[in-house]
């Protein structure tokens, strides 16, 4: 049907009305005088024949071409309007199309023409967009990129982007482009499609940074929770996960609970006026709200905050976070912002109340380790009187009793006569035998607890048993110390020093095989440090451990431990053995354990 149809027009077109024209004249003037000589017409009748021949020909011809030029122009405005109603239907789609729309001249980048959703997005009017050119919708940096986009070689179709846009009203705009060469009132001209994508770029960026403030939390709790016990360093690195997680925070605050307020313990930012250690009654507007609910609109909690403080007055948002216990209310995190009402999104209360949920189970971690750590304590110190009990009992009254035993066997054997020789040499024998038991409940008492410590303090126990040590197992100890010989530590902190060069000592001589140990004793700020190193045989301390057969290590590791210490054990077979014990000092402990195991 359509061929037929394209061959019709072909007709009405100049070439097939020409060809039509040519084709009748030639058959009329070809056949017409042939057919009236064959029928015997004379000449004067054939000239008054040919005359109205010709104007037959001439009517008929004009008939033709007029029937002819009617069905052409008939055509043509059938096409025409058929033209301008696509014409409208385009305009329509173009008017109406909810995606952005416009066309812009190819060689001056001016707008020719923008649709409705343009207008509604950018703020201009259609007049005011075409005064401009399309560089005048992106940010001054931008606009050299763009030309050089706009002008370089290209197919009849391109997507690119994203691309930045600025509106009316200075927002920015992140869009792709679908571009189509087309055009426009006889210039080459581009057609441009816009998709606003700044709204799924803002989800997608979001989305990135929940997942890095998730991935950030779950770093955060498996290094903080095998370090429950230094509050201050628990503290000071919620505040610098916030910074991380939060990163449109201004300020970052962490009130904690004290007896009967709450006081300002960390703050990142903020005031320079607001100090830690700020006070914060119990009654406080944003202690009462938050007594009941756990998160607050950021408006309304930044107003309470500036209300109990006056250094926050000038706050316009806050991001709050409740750190509840079993206790009920024990802290709250506060991200602050000090310009903008709409500064934080969605996922940073989401990550916020996360945070706060985790420092909530730290919190209560830090208080349970702290229990354990003092009734550990109190067992230690108990612990260590029993075997001072047992050492004064095992010296005074065993040692008393062997050594009467000693002089009455002196005695009877004085009175034994020449001829008891027997009974002589068995008393002897038994002398000699309590000689060695007193030696040993000797050795057994110092081991239990070296009066020495009390006497002479660290320095001089070491280096009394140290002398005692070398002479036992022939091992040279090369001891070198910082510390003053008259310096007296914390009780507790003299007898785990003591105790760990005793048990390296000890290992040395059971396991080393070398000739020389090296103990080394330092004290630094507020840490007591000791070292005993030797160059013997080795060992894997991982397997040592995964075995079992390091009961002494462990014991040393718990006992350092429990004082706040760290042990470190470097060791490979072959190699030697370096042990480094770190006990801290800080001085609220050096009363605490004084006074533990105050006599």
């Amino acid at each position: 049907m359509r061929r037929q149809r394209k061959k019709w027009r072909f007709w009405l077109d100049p070439a097939g009305i020409a060809l039509i024209y040519w084709s009748a004249g030639l058959l009329w003037i070809l056949l017409s005088d042939h057919l009236l000589l064959q029928v015997g017409v004379d000449p004067d009748t054939l000239t008054r024949w040919q005359t109205a021949k010709g104007v037959l020909f001439v009517t008929l011809s004009a008939l033709l071409l007029y029937g002819l030029m009617e069905m052409g122009h008939r055509l043509l405005r059938e096409q025409t309007e058929r033209l301008k109603e696509s014409e409208a239907n385009y305009r329509l789609l173009f008017e109406h199309n909810p995606r952005p729309m416009w066309v812009y001249d190819l060689e001056t980048l001016r707008f020719l023409a923008v649709n409705q959703a343009a207008v509604a997005l950018y703020g201009y009017s259609p007049e005011e967009f075409r005064r401009m050119t399309i560089l005048d919708i992106r940010p001054e940096e931008d606009r050299p990129k763009v030309a050089a986009s706009a002008w370089a070689p290209r197919g009849p179709f391109k997507h690119s982007g994203p691309w930045r846009h600025l509106t009316k009203d200075g927002r920015l705009l992140e869009v792709e482009i679908d571009s189509h060469l087309i055009e426009w009132e006889g210039r080459p001209a581009v057609l441009v499609l816009v998709q606003d994508v700044t709204e799924r770029n803002r989800i997608a960026r979001e989305n990135a940074r929940y997942r890095e403030g998730l991935e950030r939390l779950l770093e955060v709790s498996r290094q903080l929770m095998g370090e429950t016990t230094d509050c201050d360093r628990l503290q000071a690195e919620l505040v610098k996960t916030v910074r991380q997680i939060v990163p449109s925070a201004e300020a970052v605050l962490l009130w904690m609970r004290r007896g009967d307020r709450f006081v300002l313990e960390q703050k990142d930012g903020g005031p320079e006026t607001l100090k830690p250690g700020f006070p914060l009654p119990l009654t406080a507007d944003l202690v009462a709200r938050l007594e009941t609910v756990d998160t607050l609109d950021p408006v309304e909690a930044a107003a309470l905050q500036a209300r109990t403080v006056p250094a926050l007055r000038d706050l316009k948002a806050a991001l709050v976070a409740p750190i509840r216990t079993d206790q009920g209310l024990e802290g709250v995190i506060c991200a602050d912002s000090f310009t903008r009402a709409d500064a934080f999104a969605s996922y940073e209360r989401a990550l916020l109340q996360s945070l706060a949920a985790l420092a909530s189970v730290m919190l209560q971690n830090a208080r349970l380790f702290a229990q354990l750590r003092r009734l550990s304590r109190q067992l230690l110190v108990a612990h260590e009187e029993e075997r001072r009990r047992i050492a004064r009992e095992l010296h005074d009254e065993v040692g008393a009793l062997l050594t009467s035993a000693q002089l009455c066997l002196g005695m009877a054997q004085t009175d034994v006569s020449e001829t008891q020789q027997t009974l002589a040499q068995n008393l002897q024998e038994a002398r000699a035998l309590i000689d060695r038991l007193s030696q040993e409940i000797r050795q057994l008492t110092l081991q239990l607890r070296p009066p020495l410590l009390d006497e002479l303090g660290l320095v001089g126990a070491l280096q009394a048993y140290i002398e005692r040590y070398q002479k036992q197992t022939g091992i040279r100890v090369h001891l070198h110390t910082e510390l003053e010989p008259e310096l007296r530590l914390p009780e507790l902190i003299e007898l785990t020093a003591y105790r760990f060069v005793q048990e390296a000592l000890t290992n040395v001589a059971r396991h080393a095989q070398t000739e020389e140990v090296a103990v080394q004793l330092r004290l630094t700020d507020r840490e007591l440090l000791l070292v005993v190193e030797d160059q013997g045989v080795g060992f894997d301390p991982e397997q040592a451990f995964a075995t079992g057969r390091s009961m002494g290590l462990t014991a040393m590791r718990e006992r350092i431990e429990l004082l706040g210490g760290r042990l470190e054990i470097a060791s490979q077979p072959g190699q030697g053995t370096r042990l480094k014990a770190l006990l801290p000092l800080p001085e609220e402990a050096d009363r605490l354990i004084s006074t533990e195991v105050s006599r």
